[in-house]
């Protein structure tokens, strides 16, 4: 059984590079779907939350304390510090993911090399710079990762995996006793 680890919690990694683990407050998560006319219906939902339909599946959109993710053609997931509100117009669906999922907070000198260890992907400034972000998994389960500075990640997993995860990761790190 994953064991409880009490966060924020710090260690190091491999390499010997300081890395800390935090738990952060999600507030709400809104996911958008629709179908032909959702590019319009979407922008002009976003438009409420002083934010813009993303145009591409790499780069978020932020403003006024919120971001959003396109996640699909026709998907786009909201995080936002009060509700969206989800009368949205007929072309949407709105979901309310706010309790589905946990924001890590991965920050240090060595946490994109932790991620390197344990995502199957390229986590160098080069290949993966701040600004961005990428749908993978995290030992087989569907994650959001964003690299908002050079040494500084969110990391959006699913509640319900949250213990095993931050196991995961934790068994990564040498933590200080």
């Amino acid at each position: 059984m994953a064991k409880k680890h009490k966060l924020p919690l710090g260690g190091l990694n491999s390499d010997g590079q300081a890395v800390s683990i935090s738990e952060i407050a999600l507030g709400h998560l809104t996911q958008l779907a629709g179908w032909e006319t959702f590019t319009d219906a979407a922008n002009a939902a976003l438009k409420t939350q002083g934010l813009s339909l993303p145009t591409d599946y790499r780069m978020p959109v932020h403003g006024s304390g919120n971001s959003a993710w396109r996640i699909a053609p026709d998907r786009v997931l909201v995080r936002s510090e009060t509700p969206v509100d989800i009368s949205v117009p007929q072309d949407l669906v709105a979901l309310d993911l706010s309790d589905a999922r946990i924001c890590l907070m991965l920050e240090g000198e060595g946490v994109a090399g932790l991620l390197g260890r344990v995502i199957a992907l390229d986590f160098s400034q080069t290949a993966f710079p701040a600004g961005t972000f990428v749908q993978t998994s995290l030992h087989h389960v569907g994650v959001l990762v964003e690299r908002l500075e050079p040494n500084r990640f969110l990391v959006m997993v699913p509640t319900t995996w949250e213990r095993s995860l931050t196991d995961l990761l934790v068994t990564h790190l040498t933590v200080a006793a």
